[in-house]
């Protein structure tokens, strides 16, 4: 006996799949908005430091709190009062969270199955910064949000939401997790120091985390993420999928690879280009059917925190190896001599630097052979470019090309112009003509 189909009463409600949020749909873009995040409070930590440092980059101040915040804060929920990111680093980046739109985050999920899921990620790609390799700033900001995320989960709610009550970690990134305060001793990252310890005590209190085995075993499930890859179906078919025929290409093969060749150069100017905003070309300034401004990302948008973060290790890196004041000299036998270094003669060269608060002269030997090795290869890119017509990094003058790198590293073997790193310090002007005796060690 059959039964005639009948309409269900209630409509049967949409549910996101737990795949979803292991998929690299959701995964990727996460891990982007998590690195904003960091970005945007390392930026504003750190530029205090950069405005007292005359050797570390100073982005605009327009670049450094403008477009980065504006282009992801919503309109309705500017913040009406400023916190001091260096005296109140906790409370400035709670302001960051919520104007971010991440006080809303919990709320993306209501069905247990797939909000389980959910929640295990977004706190497992806040725990990716505890490697060795990361930062210890960065790794602050990952304890933040990992912290404020765990925290915030909506426990008297009406229905109830499924909540998580631990947080799996590996054994080798609990071991990085606990010794994070004491790598935050330098002056510049000392005060978040208290605010890491004491939002760590209170993790460990409550018993929050789940040790797993080590992240060598792939305890965790799933063991990578993301496991399922999004893969877009497009109806386009790139030309060098079809075989190639013999003779001479038709007029109609011809017309394929061109307009193939055209759409691809269309996508991309669409995803690097920036267009100013109508307002910012002025009021009564050119006509109404005068084209946009435009640019592009990078420079409309630069990466200032990434660049911070950058200068900022490069000096420790230099630092180490050829600290200011050292005797160590290297006299090179020409611009393009890769060997024939030899110390100050007559003095040993590691109990001078000793004496004189030097490093060890082969650090600055083995920064002088990469160099030599980093220049060797731009010249033969530069003679195998030659052999074809076409010339490389000409475009800039005097700032980009071989000629500068040159410049640099011979200023660095010289121990001119105050060039500490040679093409390490390209960023703060090594190998500028007649820049070289006004440049302060970078």
């Amino acid at each position: 006996m059959s039964t005639a189909p009948a309409p269900s009463v209630t409509r049967g409600e949409i549910l996101l799949q737990p795949s979803y949020f292991t998929s690299s749909l959701f995964v990727d873009p996460l891990r982007e908005d998590i690195a904003q995040l960091v970005q945007v409070f390392a930026q504003a930590f750190l530029l205090p430091k950069q405005r007292s440092q005359p050797d570390v980059a100073q982005p605009d101040d327009d670049i450094v709190m403008g477009p980065v915040v504006d282009a992801l804060r919503p309109r309705e929920s500017q913040p009406t009062t400023s916190v001091d990111p260096v005296s109140k680093p906790f409370a400035f980046f709670k302001m960051l969270w919520r104007d971010f739109g991440w006080s809303w985050f919990h709320f993306k999920v209501l069905d247990g199955r797939a909000r389980e899921v959910f929640i295990r990620v977004v706190l497992r790609c806040f725990s990716e910064y505890f490697i060795e390799d990361v930062n210890p700033l960065a790794q602050t900001v990952a304890l933040f949000g990992m912290y404020t995320f765990f925290m915030t989960q909506p426990t008297d709610s009406t229905p109830p939401l499924h909540a998580v009550k631990h947080i799996p970690l590996p054994l080798d990134t609990y071991n990085t997790l606990l010794e994070l305060p004491t790598h935050l001793v330098e002056p510049h990252l000392h005060p978040l120091q208290p605010y890491a310890a004491h939002l760590l005590q209170t993790l460990l209190s409550a018993q929050a985390f789940h040790i797993l085995p080590k992240s060598s075993l792939r305890a965790q499930n799933p063991s990578d993420i993301p496991r399922e890859r999004f893969v877009e179906d497009t109806a386009e078919t790139p030309t060098e999928a079809t075989a190639k025929k013999k003779g001479r290409p038709s007029r109609r093969d011809k017309a394929r690879k061109a307009k193939d060749a055209v759409a691809a150069l269309d996508r991309w100017l669409d995803k690097s280009t920036y267009t100013y905003p109508e307002t910012a070309h002025g009021v009564g300034e050119g006509s109404a059917h005068d084209p946009p401004k435009t640019t592009h990302t990078l420079i409309s948008h630069p990466p200032a925190a990434s660049r911070a973060i950058y200068s900022m290790e490069k000096s420790s890196l230099l630092n180490v190896i050829d600290p200011p004041g050292s005797a160590l000299q290297i006299v090179a036998a020409g611009p393009d001599a890769s060997a024939s270094r030899q110390p100050v003669p007559g003095v040993d060269p590691i109990d001078a630097g000793a004496r004189q608060g030097g490093g060890d002269p082969r650090e600055r030997e083995a920064l002088a052979r990469a160099n030599d090795a980093v220049l060797a290869r731009l010249k033969k890119i530069d003679e195998m470019a030659a052999e074809r017509g076409l010339e490389v990094g000409g475009e800039g003058g005097e700032k980009t090309g071989l000629a500068r790198v040159e410049r640099a590293v011979r200023e660095f073997q010289g121990g001119k112009g105050g060039s500490r790193g040679g093409i390490l310090s390209l960023l703060e002007g090594a190998g500028l003509e007649g820049a070289g005796g006004q440049r302060e060690a970078g």
